[in-house]
């Protein structure tokens, strides 16, 4: 037998005395239906622990509930309006109210904040509720029934709230300097092991994806901040520019193994390394051993003193990138240990010298799941409303209430079809169990106190089951089902056949939501992966042939995205490993072109081939591991010629040397030799053999001319079949639109006050 925690107690004990309170305020009231309050104090408590398996941090409870406040409000007010337009109108109502529906749905899928994606939420299946309700009860009352809806939803959240934080309230924000140590602790830690010796690809990448999600528990517990306490209030600026800082040292670790491995592959590499190491040790190992100390003086890397006579152009190159990419790394690492210092001792001096300001951020958006849904929402909810008003069916509005409800809830859901069935079981024994109450208990009860202890069974086996994933639906559902069935009041009315048509269309409404998931189906998992892999591939071809270029906090942010939503759809070490070497490639691209100014006469050479790349890029589906060779031969030719140019800074062409690197071993190079058995696209097979009967001096013109050898391969690939597998809206706002019209002015590069950051 299963022994049920403490902590489900607890919450179990805070949930009925909220609901107690709430259905004694509204008895005592006297307001239109009491039911509605403990539906939002069940939904509020309950909805989160869903998620987090337990009590909820007192943050959520209160984003949410202020969040339902305004989504009930707003909600309220669009029935209002739909109900005066056109309550003698089914017609009309049935598509307007599917079409503001479908608006809602489509905006909760996009929204990446989560508060105002439950507002939106709320909003729609709210006006839903309101009007449907006075369409069952009469439209004449549809003033009150939305007045009462609002003021009686803000009387379950009060409660809720109240309970909340009475009774061993829970702050999630107290952990965050925790977290935000061991994020600068693993930092450093990651950062020593890349300047130890080189690591195979499998231990990199699962050092990558364990450092990210260090970060992504960092994002939680600073969303709770603003929430939970005025303690930590005049830390949010810093907070949110260090959330993109962060990012920004995930990168940089990155980077600094990739330039490592190059310059160790010189014959005097160690030479050149071996004063950085100096330098940089002491203070890696200080941070991983006391992250929350307080920290010294910026680390500065000092310049290296050499002969340019003396030492190849290569090795300068190569050793200027590792001193860039680690000076990098300890600014960074130092503006998260001020800011951890500071969280603890709020009394320092340093709070004021903390950065502020915010850098922009993006996301990116699924622009066919969220039209697929809205979609979904609107066709069942159009059919199932065409049933009821051709039926002539009375409770036919409750099962449309229902179907409202449950297709806004789980739809972010990875499989809403088996989450709405666990739903339907839940309804099912409310059903059972409501009608036990109603029809057995109720009559025999007198007072509020029996009445009270009555409710209190099915919310505390509501409450017990939900913190557990394979019961937790079913526990929430049973709970909202039963109190929307018993329609509590203050005089009991015995109506059985009212009841009998309620729990029908309950079931009907949450048959419907199940059929509609089931039948039109989303997009599945390895189809999104697909997606989210065609979006990479795109928006790398757009940075390189964009005439402007996005912020590097937006770029960095969106790739990230992109990256949190692949872990999260299950994707193969394969495709992770892919979207990490795109990732790398676009921020070297980036760096390339902020760097264009300093190119001089070879600037417009260079951006050519660059938006030839991105053209070769689009042309195909799969990506040949010739064309990549090609591609990194053409960028080391462009560094050759570079060498002798004496004006140019070595940090430029150091980040054509790094492009070429990352083009040799490409992601596509590995994946195509691991699936020779996959048919090339149109035009592949055709330029494969022309490369085979093509004169060998092809080569040696790349070599002396690169910019002559990209025009021409450029003419040969031009755009032949785009990946149909793309949707344009997914990737139309990536890298282009708003993110490249914003001039970037070196103002992304990280900022720790007044330290001196290494260029």
């Amino acid at each position: 037998m299963t022994r049920i925690p403490a902590d489900h107690w607890l919450l179990a004990l805070r949930t009925v005395l909220a609901v107690w309170l709430a259905l004694f305020l509204a008895m005592r009231l006297d307001l239109y239906q009491p039911a509605w309050a403990i539906l939002a104090v069940m939904i509020v408590t309950l909805q989160p622990v869903m998620f987090t398996g337990g009590t909820p941090p007192i943050g959520i409870i209160i984003g949410r509930g202020v969040a339902r406040l305004f989504g009930t409000l707003f909600g309220a007010i669009v029935g209002l309006v739909l109900i005066s337009l056109f309550g003698q109108q089914p017609m009309l109502y049935l598509l307007f109210a599917g079409g503001w529906l479908t608006f809602c749905m489509y905006w909760v899928m996009l929204e990446q904040d989560e508060y105002l994606g439950y507002v939106m939420m709320l909003s729609g299946y709210t006006a839903t509720l309101v009007s449907l309700t006075a369409i069952g009860t009469g439209v004449d009352q549809i003033w009150h029934v939305a007045q009462a809806r609002f003021s009686e939803t803000a009387l379950g959240i009060g409660c809720a709230l109240l309970t909340h934080i009475a009774i061993a309230p829970r702050f999630g924000s107290r952990a965050l300097p925790q977290t935000l140590s061991e994020f600068l602790a693993e930092g450093a830690r990651d950062t020593l092991d890349v300047l130890a010796q080189p690591r195979p690809r499998g231990l990199r990448d699962s050092q990558f994806k364990r450092l990210l999600g260090h970060y992504q528990q960092f994002q939680k517990l600073r969303g709770l901040t603003r929430l939970e306490t005025r303690r930590l209030s005049h830390f949010i600026p810093a907070l949110d520019r260090f959330a993109s800082d962060s990012l920004a040292l995930i990168t940089a670790i990155r980077e600094l193994e990739t330039a490592l491995d190059y310059l160790r592959a010189c014959d005097d590499g160690q030479r050149w390394l071996s004063p950085l190491l100096d330098q940089a040790l002491p203070v890696l190992e200080r941070t991983a051993a006391e992250p929350a100390a307080e920290p010294g003086e910026p680390p500065v890397l000092a310049a290296f003193d050499w002969d340019p006579e003396q030492v190849s152009p290569r090795s300068r190159t190569r050793a200027e990138l590792v001193r860039q990419r680690l000076g990098e790394v300890l600014d960074l690492l130092h503006h998260g240990q001020r800011l951890r210092h500071a969280l603890t001792a709020t009394d320092s001096a340093r709070i004021e010298t903390l950065p502020r300001k915010r850098r922009s951020r993006t996301t990116h958006n699924e622009h066919f799941v969220a039209r697929y849904n809205a979609l979904r929402v609107f066709v069942a909810f159009e059919l199932l409303g065409l049933y009821w008003i051709h039926s002539g069916w009375h409770s036919g509005y409750l099962a449309m209430m229902l179907l409202g409800v449950f297709t806004m809830l789980f739809a972010k859901a990875p499989n809403p079809a088996a989450v709405v069935y666990q739903f339907l079981w839940g309804s099912l024994a409310a059903v059972v169990l409501g009608g036990v109450l109603l029809f057995l208990v109720l009559p025999v009860i007198n007072g509020f106190p029996l009445l009270a202890l009555a409710v209190a069974v099915p919310v505390t086996i509501g409450t017990l089951l939900t913190p557990h994933p394979r019961w937790s639906a079913m526990g929430l559902a049973g709970a909202i089902t039963m109190m929307t069935l018993l329609n509590l009041n203050s005089t009991y009315t015995f109506a059985p056949a009212r009841y009998i048509n309620g729990g029908v269309a309950s079931i009907i409404g949450t048959l419907v939501a199940m059929i509609t998931y089931s039948v039109m189906r989303q997009r599945s998992p390895a189809e999104r992966i697909r997606t989210l892999m065609a979006a990479y591939w795109q928006g790398l071809a757009r940075l390189l042939g964009e005439r402007s270029q996005p912020s590097r906090a937006r770029l960095e942010s969106r790739l990230y995205d992109r990256l949190g939503r692949l872990v999260a759809l299950g994707g193969s070490d394969t495709a992770l490993r892919e979207a990490i070497d795109l990732h790398a490639l676009a921020l070297c691209v980036w760096r390339i072109r902020r760097l264009g100014p300093e190119l001089g006469a070879h600037r417009e050479g260079i951006e050519a081939w660059l938006a030839g790349i991105g053209t070769r890029l689009l042309a195909r589906q799969r990506h040949d591991p010739a064309v990549w060779r090609q591609l990194a031969d053409e960028a080391i030719a462009w560094v050759e010629r570079l060498y002798h140019e004496t004006r140019l800074p070595i940090a430029s062409i150091g980040e054509i040397a790094m492009l070429g690197h990352l083009m040799r071993d490409a992601p596509g190079v590995m994946l195509e030799q691991g699936d020779t058995t996959a048919p090339a696209p149109r035009g592949i097979a055709q330029e494969g053999a022309q490369e085979k009967d093509a004169p060998d001096d092809t080569e040696e013109d790349a070599q002396e001319n690169p910019v002559t050898a990209h025009s021409a391969a450029a003419r040969e690939s031009e755009p032949t079949q785009v990946d149909t597998e793309s949707d344009e809206s997914d990737t139309g706002s990536d890298e282009s639109g708003t993110d490249v019209n914003e001039t970037d002015t070196g103002s992304d590069e990280p900022e720790t006050g007044d330290d001196t950051h290494v260029r």
